[in-house]
């Protein structure tokens, strides 16, 4: 993940009027995202049709607070839902990172945490059946590891 970003990049954001459902809008972009030529901020910008005008800029340290709060945000809208699977699931692996492995007291469980270049610090608790579980999967990755070792840092 370390190449350059693009200019700018759009999502959808959908607004809508009292009374009115999600579905029943058009969902054209709202808001683009744009990285300043200095390369030190991001500019949110919304767009004709969102009902809002203007622009903010946010320095590394605003994103951030943004990203988790809209992290947030999200999670408290699905609580109630069972995990979406992963199968089939898109994701940006991430090659290169800290991380850290722990115990997790409450659940006599492995807490895996590392940091995401895209969202931050990231963690996930693995209670003891998914510990054996991952236990089994890597040793049975390692038999199927090139003999080179330095093969193993290159993905497939």
């Amino acid at each position: 993940m370390g190449g350059r970003l693009p200019p700018h990049w759009g999502f959808h954001l959908i607004t809508t009027q009292p009374g009115r459902k999600a579905t029943d809008v058009m969902t054209a972009p709202r808001m683009q995202v744009t990285r300043s030529e200095d390369g030190k901020t991001i500019i949110l910008s919304f767009l004709e049709g969102s009902g809002v005008s203007g622009s903010i800029a946010l320095d590394e340290k605003q994103l951030s607070q943004l990203i988790t709060s809209l992290g947030l945000a999200h999670a408290s809208l699905i609580e109630k839902q069972p995990p979406a699977p992963i199968a089939g699931a898109r994701f940006t692996p991430v090659y290169t990172t800290n991380w850290a492995l722990q115990i997790d007291a409450l659940t006599e469980g492995s807490m895996l945490a590392f940091q995401h270049p895209a969202y931050g610090p990231v963690g996930i608790v693995f209670g003891p059946q998914d510990v054996e579980q991952i236990i089994r999967g890597l040793q049975k990755q390692r038999t199927m590891i090139r003999s080179n070792p330095d093969d193993a840092s290159k993905p497939s």
